[in-house]
């Protein structure tokens, strides 16, 4: 079972990086499942209870900031609602054409198009748009960062008790 628990904890990892840049999959919540799979996996040098309370926390908030963070950049960049959810649904719908361009263009072409629809001039519309992007980069960039670092930690457990 140990080594299943570890084998698992190492997919998490993977699936938790690529989670931070594939939209859908929520990256921080999957690395911190890997902490706790490697915690349930029997080994001695364990994560203390506070370390694990504040990782799962850490990682709900960014979850969740990256669902808020590319919306709040839409509507400081002057998008309307229209905008807001053309750029949600353009980070959906880029999931569907090749990486890095559907990912990248997304949100981009998504806020443009929903702030047109919503009644904004096509500069202004252009602007939400670049702000809907930067919002999914500065979301995507602290994914990573905690993905990496949970990465980081579960790795230096597994490598300590396996070595």
């Amino acid at each position: 079972m140990t080594i299943i628990l570890l084998i698992l904890a190492v997919a998490l990892l993977v699936f938790g990086i690529i989670g931070c840049i594939v939209p859908g999959l929520p990256g921080p919540i999957l690395s911190f499942g890997a902490m706790l799979a490697y915690q349930f996996s029997g080994m001695e040098d364990t994560f203390g209870t506070t370390s694990l309370i504040i990782w799962g926390i850490i990682a709900t908030a960014v979850f969740i900031g990256d669902m808020v963070v590319p919306a709040a950049a839409t509507k400081k960049f002057g998008g309307t609602k229209a905008g807001v959810w053309g750029g949600i649904i353009g980070t959906f719908v880029g999931i569907l054409f090749p990486i890095p361009f559907g990912i990248i263009w997304g949100p981009l072409v998504g806020a443009i198009i929903g702030d047109l629809i919503g009644g904004n001039q096509i500069a202004s519309a252009m602007k939400s748009g670049f702000g809907s992007f930067v919002g999914f980069l500065l979301a995507t960039f602290f994914k990573l960062i905690v993905a990496v670092w949970i990465g980081i930690l579960v790795m230096i457990k597994v490598g300590g008790s396996l070595f």
